[in-house]
């Protein structure tokens, strides 16, 4: 990274969030997360920024990229899941590994086809633990908390549905979640493998 980069950077405090303005928007045409885990969501322009319920594209972590060519009629927000910087610019050669956010939205997009809710929900599962999930021991974690209510969002179904979905799955022995605040995700490799 260059010292124009380095200062060219947005910050976002864990549980924060940033709306792009539109001068952003104007001089950019992508933007890379150098550092940190961002929720990026879109809500209509024309609704009140506080009030709007956006709508998730995708999660991004270091090396990602953000393109905002088809992002500029809506209002994007930024979540940071935990404490990230992004850069103004993408490389040419994105990194190794690394995810744009078209890839994400698409992949939401597909697996919202799915009629069944107990596949929907496993894609879903496989999908954040692929993209974003780490093994520790037996398991795989997901370095986020989401709600029922977000991973209803997510995978198009009412919240009613994941918690049931959920609940086979932990009788299932499929996975596992922490009580308390942190309230950690851990997926059974079975589960990928289904």
């Amino acid at each position: 990274m260059t010292t124009t980069e380095a200062s060219a950077a947005l910050s976002i405090r864990a549980g924060s969030t940033l709306l792009l303005d539109a001068d952003l928007l104007e001089r950019n045409q992508c933007l890379t997360v150098h550092s940190g885990l961002v929720r990026v969501s879109a809500s209509r322009p024309e609704q009140e920024a506080l009030a709007a319920h956006p709508v998730t594209l995708g999660f991004l972590q270091a090396g990602d990229q953000l393109p905002l060519d088809l992002l500029r009629t809506t209002r994007l927000h930024l979540e940071a899941l935990t404490a990230a910087q992004l850069v103004e610019g993408c490389p040419l050669e994105p990194a190794a590994g690394s995810i744009n956010l078209h890839e994400w939205t698409l992949s939401l997009l597909l697996l919202r086809n799915l009629n069944d809710a107990g596949q929907r929900i496993g894609a879903l599962l496989q999908l954040l633990v692929e993209r974003l999930g780490r093994r520790n021991g037996a398991w795989y974690e997901l370095p986020l908390r989401l709600t029922h209510a977000e991973l209803a969002d997510l995978s198009g179904h009412t919240r009613v549905t994941v918690t049931k979905q959920l609940s086979r799955l932990r009788n299932l022995g499929l996975i596992e979640q922490d009580a308390g605040p942190g309230k950690t995700l851990r997926i059974s490799p079975e589960l990928l493998e289904a």
